[in-house]
């Protein structure tokens, strides 16, 4: 028989948990805790499978200029700047993204050039924002403008705003009372350390106390479907110009194949950084939380769609060999 001081010894050993354990439990806790963040259980896979058939151009191979090579030799792990909100725009003078100008600020009257003097506002230690420039294929930027009855050289623009997950219409002469409503995070008081010293306060920041936003001004609806885009900005580099139409046109024909025609927005954009790493390929699927649901691939070729097709937008797998956002963040 037990003693009652060794009955409760052995209570006591069966409790204690050894520190081996407690930083295990730690960590388990930390990552269910960190999931509740992402709307999607992204799994991963080492690399892309090959075609299991030819559309025609499966194995097609651009040809880049030889002064325009492609990196092959660099990991693409976190070589992505990969927004925490991305605004995307739709409403653009220039109809082909292929005939932007180098600069999308460049482009007269849009919200890329008059965004610029709110540049230092909305990007802060806590958030980076991206304004690109979109075009969708197959009729669908025509018929959503049509849609919300935007007319061709009108002030009126319509964005797709991630991870909000919304289509926002507002006229041009309002861009301060969006960048407010939907843009702008202060920044947040830094922890006092008396070894440090702090920087001083963005005064620019102040001027966003004295706009006043006119709800009426908006007008929002939901996304409802998944997006993706290529890189196609031939006049920031050629190579985006010369893989985007290949790889746009295998997209459309695998999602054909699978029924997701209809499911999902795709077409180019702007540039989003990485020349050397084209074919750019972003996915955001409709049920983004976070940026950590912005899915940036590298190094695509007609060759990789149908796995990118099969793994990453119907399993929602991400491919590290392609991927050029931080593998370690999930």
């Amino acid at each position: 028989m037990w003693s009652k001081e060794e009955k409760k010894q052995k209570r006591e050993k069966k409790m204690y948990i050894q520190p081996q354990q407690r930083t295990y439990y730690l960590l388990l806790m930390f990552r269910l805790l960190a999931r509740r963040n992402y709307s999607i259980n992204w799994r991963f896979k080492d690399v892309c499978p090959s075609p299991r058939y030819d559309t025609g151009c499966t194995y097609c191979q651009p040809e880049f200029p030889t002064n325009l090579a492609i990196d092959f030799d660099k990991n693409l792990n976190k070589t992505g700047a990969i927004p925490t909100k991305h605004v995307m725009v739709l409403t653009n003078p220039i109809n082909q993204i292929s005939e932007l100008p180098s600069k999308t600020e460049f482009i007269p009257n849009s919200i890329p050039s008059e965004i610029t003097k709110y540049r230092t506002m909305i990007q802060t230690d806590d958030q980076r924002v991206t304004i690109s420039v979109i075009h969708l294929n197959n009729n669908r930027h025509q018929q959503i403008l049509d849609q919300y009855n935007i007319k061709p050289g009108s002030s009126q623009q319509l964005v797709f705003l991630y991870p909000s997950m919304k289509i926002i219409i507002f006229d041009l002469s309002v861009l301060d009372q969006f960048v407010k409503k939907y843009l702008y995070s202060k920044p947040t008081a830094p922890v006092y350390n008396p070894f440090v010293q702090a920087k001083p306060p963005a005064s620019n920041n102040d001027l966003f106390d004295s706009i006043v936003v006119d709800e009426s001004n908006f007008i929002e609806d939901e996304l409802d479907k998944d997006l993706l885009v290529i890189c196609g900005h031939a006049k920031r580099d050629l190579r985006c110009g010369i893989i985007a139409p290949q790889l746009e046109s295998e997209f459309n024909q695998v999602l054909v194949r699978h029924n997701l025609q209809d499911t999902i927005y795709t077409g180019q954009v702007s540039h989003v950084g990485g020349h050397a790493y084209a074919g750019n390929v972003l996915y955001y699927p409709k049920d983004c939380q976070t940026s950590k649901d912005f899915i940036w691939y590298g190094r695509v070729f007609p060759k990789d769609v149908q796995g990118i097709v099969e793994l990453t937008i119907i399993n929602k797998e991400i491919i590290k060999d392609l991927f050029r956002g931080d593998i370690e963040a999930y």
